[in-house]
């Protein structure tokens, strides 16, 4: 009976045990009032991504941030005014997890893995990234975002 007692209890500490080693892997939460970004569809061509932006979609109105996933990847897209947008890759710069959520009340996109968090410029707000994210070229005309890679 002690011998059984013994083996539960062992078995008992290895499961806490590798439940928290799992733990470690797991990526964490965002911090603060993050949410998922807008998701929208952009296509590929020439190294140029273009997405159709309604006029009547969420992310016609300024100060809207969204992620636009295409054929070889993702972006982040911040409309700033009118037809200004900025855009930049959506792969965090600390351990290449897809960042995909934005903290609307401090206005930085935030990578879920480890927390890191970049302003609306690209540049780290929060670490652990370091280096700031990839920022590309944007054009709007007519009802169109054109992105250069």
């Amino acid at each position: 009976m002690l011998k059984l007692l013994k083996v539960l209890l062992l078995l008992h500490y290895h499961l806490v045990f590798s439940s928290f080693l799992e733990s470690c892997n797991t990526p964490t939460s965002p911090n603060g009032n993050a949410t998922a970004l807008l998701v929208l569809q952009g296509f590929l061509s020439n190294g140029i991504v273009t997405v159709t932006i309604d006029p009547s979609s969420a992310f016609a109105k300024s100060g809207i941030a969204a992620m636009v996933n295409y054929t070889s990847g993702s972006l982040l897209i911040d409309h700033t005014s009118g037809t200004l947008y900025n855009a930049f890759t959506a792969i965090c710069t600390h351990q290449g997890c897809t960042i995909s959520s934005f903290d609307s009340g401090s206005s930085q996109f935030v990578c879920g893995c480890h927390g890191s968090r970049f302003d609306l410029s690209g540049k780290v707000a929060q670490g652990p990234a370091s280096a700031p994210l990839q920022q590309y070229q944007t054009q709007f005309s007519n009802n169109q975002l054109i992105i250069t890679l």
